[in-house]
């Protein structure tokens, strides 16, 4: 059954606490999983853009929101500190769809957006390579939070 209720709060979880929380709400909740995944797969796909329009303005002049750019700046220098992801980003393609897949904070869209930008990696292929790792990390959370539920369910018994 729909909800406006949990509509809005995915919604929210989503846009603010990104879409392993999201994910998990949804599973918590028992809402449609019609529904809710290509909600979050939508999600993701409307942030792939504006990642990357920043991510082209961050090299430009051209002044964009502050507080988005700084967000962007972080975790470009986040990414470039940290080995573990330069051994992901010599994966290639398969780096990326990992990056954006895995349900991990730190992990996600924009780091994906940031690796597929820093691999120089065209708008279509970069946007396939990311929707694939959104799709993947959705089933991946899914698999997870609905475990852990029934873990928790066992132990109630």
């Amino acid at each position: 059954m729909f909800s406006y209720h949990h509509f809005l709060i995915f919604t929210l979880l989503h846009f603010t606490c990104g879409r392993t929380v999201s994910v998990i709400y949804a599973v918590v909740n028992q809402m449609d999983m019609l529904f809710f995944i290509p909600l979050a797969l939508f999600y993701d796909w409307i942030q792939i853009p504006i990642f990357g329009i920043l991510l082209e303005q961050s090299t430009s002049r051209l002044k964009v929101l502050s507080w988005l750019k700084k967000r962007v700046n972080k975790a470009m220098e986040s990414m470039e500190n940290k080995a573990f992801l330069r051994r992901i980003i010599n994966l290639g393609d398969i780096g990326v769809i990992l990056v954006s897949a895995l349900p991990i904070r730190g992990f996600g869209i924009l780091s994906g957006s940031i690796l597929t930008f820093f691999m120089k990696k065209g708008r279509k292929e970069g946007s396939f390579l990311l929707l694939t790792g959104s799709l993947m990390g959705i089933f991946i959370t899914m698999a997870l939070a609905t475990s852990a539920m029934d873990l928790i369910k066992g132990y109630i018994r």
